[in-house]
């Protein structure tokens, strides 16, 4: 398939395109995430703690470093879904706004015990973190209901990754699918063939595991946000264990971290394909 060229393009020309049903990969006017869609297809793929990207008005104001704050993002999720047809990837810090919170609640002020900032943040910079936030929901919501119109419903997949050395159990899964918010068990057949698709998963440097809500259990903003709004889309919140690299230094595993990339996109792409061959035959 031929690279699609990256447009810069406000939340409106992106809602625009999505409704006359166009292909096409863009950046957000202000550079917050980026969207493509290569085919419209009843599944998208999510990776909304990728990035780093800090306002310099609150980098300025910030107790910590970039290292202390890269510690709780997710690097490289989206490369691990980057191969899918359509992709979300949002490029800012978790730190200026959480996109697993609720709009409200998406500006810290403190975040795993630490303080955050010199100095309490104004309601202007606070405002703006919440609009981009807010902002980021309309195209999501765009997009899924643009789906649901076309094929009655559709899947979400919901990535993440999670620290491992902090907690005292060395049993974790490299791999754990949250579905406490999945409100019908009409579900129930496509979470077990998403949780069999990752158990089967042979990674270079690992021995894979897969769980269901073990460590986490799907409480976070994307999901919440699908499942109470829509009843006919399933996001399926997947925390990969930070075995692709080293938590404390940020350094990539250099064997595990390429294998994962690849198999974790052939892994969504075939689950998609399953998906579709069962509940949207022609």
């Amino acid at each position: 398939m031929t690279e699609q060229l990256t447009e810069h393009l406000t939340e409106q020309q992106i809602i625009n395109k999505i409704n006359q049903r166009q292909c096409f990969k863009a950046i957000i006017e202000g550079g917050a995430f980026t969207l493509k869609i290569e085919k419209y297809l009843p599944a998208m793929s999510a990776a909304i703690h990728d990035g780093s990207n800090f306002r310099t008005e609150l980098e300025d104001n910030c107790l910590l470093e970039s290292l202390d704050r890269y510690y709780e993002e997710d690097p490289y999720t989206g490369s691990f879904i980057a191969k899918q047809a359509i992709t979300l990837i949002a490029h800012d810090s978790r730190y200026e706004y959480d996109l697993n919170r609720d709009t409200d609640e998406c500006v810290y002020e403190t975040a795993w015990g630490k303080e955050i900032w010199k100095a309490p943040l104004s309601e202007e910079m606070i405002t703006k973190s919440k609009a981009k936030h807010a902002q980021f929901y309309r195209i999501v919501a765009a997009v899924v209901e643009a789906l649901v119109e076309d094929f009655g419903q559709c899947i979400v997949y919901d990535n993440h990754s999670y620290n491992f050395k902090r907690h005292e159990r060395k049993d974790l899964p490299v791999l754990n699918v949250g579905t406490s918010s999945v409100k019908s068990e009409q579900w129930r057949p496509i979470i077990n063939s998403w949780l069999s698709a990752l158990q089967g998963m042979n990674v270079d440097g690992i021995e894979v595991t897969a769980a269901e809500n073990d460590i986490f259990y799907g409480k976070g903003r994307l999901a919440g946000f699908c499942h109470s709004r829509y009843d006919n889309v399933l996001v399926l919140a997947t925390e990969a264990k930070k075995v692709f690299m080293n938590e404390l230094t940020g350094e990539a595993n250099e064997v595990v971290l390429p294998s994962l990339q690849q198999v974790y996109n052939a892994t969504v792409a075939e689950h998609t394909q399953w998906y579709i061959n069962e509940y949207h035959k022609s």
